[in-house]
C-alpha cells in the first residue's frame, strides 16, 4: 500500500515537470516597465470635492485655503467649487462630481432644501457627503456653528460698546442675509444680543449684504437714511469689510463708531490691531474649520455617519486679545 501511494506522488511530480517543460516562461513585463517587483502598485488618491457658496466671501477663501491646504498635506486630490452664489452651479456641481467619482463632497450650501436630491444622489452613487456651515437633510456628518449664539456674542459685545462709549442709546444698523434661511437665526442673534445690554439702542435698518460690494451700496444707502447711525453689527466680516470703506469715505469715523462683524477673516483681524472703528470680530477659526472638514470626511468614509452636530469652537476678538492673532 505505501509503495502505491509513493508511486502515485512520484507520477504527479512528473507529470507536472513535463508541463512545466512545455510551457514558455511568463514574460517579466516588471523589469521592462523599470516598476520595483516588490513594490505593491500604488493606490489611487482619495479625491475629495468641495463646493462653497461665494468666493467673494472672504470667510470662504480662508476656509477652502484650509481645506487644500489640509488635503494636500494628506496627499488628498482635493476640487474646490465656488457656487457664485447661485444654488444650481451647486447642483451641477454634484453631477459633475459624481461623474468623476469622487470619494467624498463636502457642501457649504445656498440652498438646504435645494440639494437634499442632489446629496441623495451623491449617496446613491457611493460617495461620502458632509454638510459644513449649514446641514442639508441626508449628509452624514455636519458641522456648525449654532447660528443664534453666533450673532449673540457680538451683538452682546457692541451692546456693552453703547452701554460703556455712547450712554447706553444708539442708532444701529444690521446686515443680516435672510436669502439663507439658516442665516435668519444669527441676525436674530446679534439683534437680541445687543438689546440685552443696551435695550434702549435703537434698530434703525436691518439689511441684507454678505459681501463687499452689497455692504458698500447698502451702507451708503443707511447713511443717507440715517445719518446718525454710529454702530453696524454685521453677520459676517465681507459684508462689514466693504461698509468699513464707505464710513471712512464719508468721513463719518470717530472714536465712539463701532463695526463688529463675524468670521475673524485677515483683513477684519488687521484692522482691529491698527485700532480702526473695526471693534470686534469672533473667532471660528475658518482656516482650522477646512482643515476639520476633510478630517470630518475621512473619519466618516472610515467609519460611518456621525450622527451629532460637530460644533466649531468660537471667541470675541477685539482690541484686549488681537495681539494673540
Amino acid at each position: 500500500m505505501k509503495r502505491k501511494i509513493a508511486f502515485i506522488l512520484l507520477l504527479a511530480i512528473c507529470l507536472s515537470v513535463m508541463a512545466g517543460c512545455g510551457t514558455a516562461p511568463a514574460k517579466d513585463n516588471t523589469a521592462e516597465s523599470g516598476e520595483n517587483p516588490a513594490e505593491a502598485p500604488a493606490k489611487d488618491k482619495i479625491k475629495i470635492a468641495y463646493t462653497l457658496p461665494d468666493l467673494s466671501n472672504t470667510y470662504f477663501v480662508e476656509v477652502s485655503n484650509g481645506v487644500k491646504e489640509h488635503a494636500e498635506e494628506l496627499g488628498i486630490e482635493i476640487i474646490i467649487h465656488d457656487g457664485k452664489s447661485d444654488v444650481a452651479n451647486q447642483i451641477t456641481a454634484f453631477e459633475n462630481f459624481i461623474a468623476q467619482g469622487v470619494d467624498a463632497i463636502i457642501v457649504s450650501p445656498l440652498d438646504e432644501q435645494a440639494l437634499i436630491p442632489s446629496v441623495k444622489a451623491a449617496k446613491d452613487a457611493g460617495i461620502t457627503v458632509i454638510a459644513a456651515n449649514q446641514n442639508v437633510e441626508g449628509a452624514q456628518a455636519f458641522l456648525t456653528v449654532p447660528e443664534y449664539d453666533y450673532g449673540f456674542i457680538i451683538g452682546e459685545h457692541a451692546g456693552h460698546w453703547i452701554k460703556d462709549k455712547l450712554g447706553g442709546k444708539a442708532e444701529v444698523a444690521i446686515f443680516d442675509y435672510p436669502e439663507l434661511k439658516s442665516i435668519i437665526a444669527r441676525g436674530d442673534g446679534i439683534q437680541e444680543g445687543i438689546l440685552s445690554v443696551a435695550p434702549d439702542a435703537q434698530i434703525v435698518a436691518r439689511q441684507s449684504a454678505n459681501n463687499p460690494e452689497k455692504g458698500m451700496a447698502v451702507m451708503e444707502n443707511i447713511l443717507q437714511a440715517h445719518p446718525n447711525v454710529e454702530v453696524l453689527v454685521c453677520v459676517n466680516d465681507a459684508g462689514a469689510l466693504g461698509a468699513y470703506e464707505v464710513i471712512v469715505g464719508a468721513n463719518k469715523a470717530s472714536e465712539n463708531f463701532y463695526i463688529g462683524g463675524l468670521d475673524a477673516t485677515k483683513e477684519a483681524i488687521a484692522k482691529i490691531k491698527d485700532g480702526t472703528i473695526y471693534r470686534a470680530t469672533v473667532d471660528i477659526q475658518p482656516f482650522e474649520s477646512g482643515k476639520m472638514f476633510v478630517d470630518t470626511a475621512l473619519k466618516v468614509m472610515e467609519s460611518g455617519e456621525i450622527s451629532e452636530p460637530i460644533v466649531i469652537p468660537m471667541k470675541v476678538v477685539d482690541a484686549s486679545n488681537v495681539g494673540d492673532y
